[in-house]
């Protein structure tokens, strides 16, 4: 089995699934910010179902970021020390781009998909995925509206904790929006195809992607 911890959220949860991606176990917490009192828990409890099915854990997925330092911090600390404890792997799974695939899934109209994370003011952590293509570029801030998001519609679907305000700053009526931040449970299908190509990070030097303070630097607002 495979554990799957998210701490990038507002929402901390966490998933079991088998080496083959069923789902087999999956909570979600309730109470935001709440990674401190309530994760050490819900991995307690991910650990249990897998010991009571009878099933030995083979590696531990957590999801990277970007996202909140202390999250992150609380998160990795929980992964490492399980992997640490249970001599298993770590895998680590680009959180953007997990949601935007499964955004991509839920959507078939749709040819490209921008993961938004509210940042403040006007400000937003972006990145687009292509549904053939892949990822374009990394994770970036943008000021929005922003030169680089453009030509969206009906063919884009927009995901993250951002999109009233992708509504209101870039016009995009047109386009779909699917108001889900990032979960364990997406990172699934990545995590599987990482476990079944050994795809590991070194445990001792793993470090999650913060988020550092907003560097977009002059603003690319323009008239659309």
């Amino acid at each position: 089995m495979i554990v799957l911890i998210e701490s990038s959220a507002e929402f901390p949860s966490v998933s079991v699934c088998d080496e083959q991606g069923l789902l087999l176990w999956d909570e979600v917490g309730v109470d935001r910010q709440s990674h401190a009192e309530k994760l050490p828990m819900m991995v307690q409890r991910a650990v249990d179902f897998a010991r009571a099915e009878g099933k030995e854990i083979a590696a531990v997925a957590f999801q990277e970021g970007p996202g909140s330092y202390t999250g992150l911090r609380i998160g990795v600390s929980l992964a490492k020390g399980l992997c640490f404890g249970l001599s298993v792997p770590l895998i680590s799974v680009s959180g953007f781009v997990s949601l935007a695939m499964v955004a991509l899934e839920k959507h078939p109209t749709c040819s490209e998909a921008w993961v938004m994370m509210d940042a403040r003011r006007d400000e937003v952590y972006a990145l687009q995925v292509m549904r053939e293509g892949g990822a374009v570029g990394r994770v970036k801030p943008e000021i929005l509206p922003s030169e680089r998001v453009v030509g969206y519609g009906s063919h884009t679907v927009f995901a993250g904790n951002a999109n009233e305000k992708v509504k209101r700053l870039l016009l995009a009526e047109d386009s779909v929006f699917w108001d889900e931040s990032p979960r364990a449970s997406h990172m699934l299908g990545m995590a599987v195809e990482s476990f079944q190509r050994g795809e590991f990070v070194d445990l001792a030097y793993y470090e999650p992607f913060y988020l550092k303070d907003f560097v977009a630097g002059v603003s690319k607002k323009f008239s659309l």
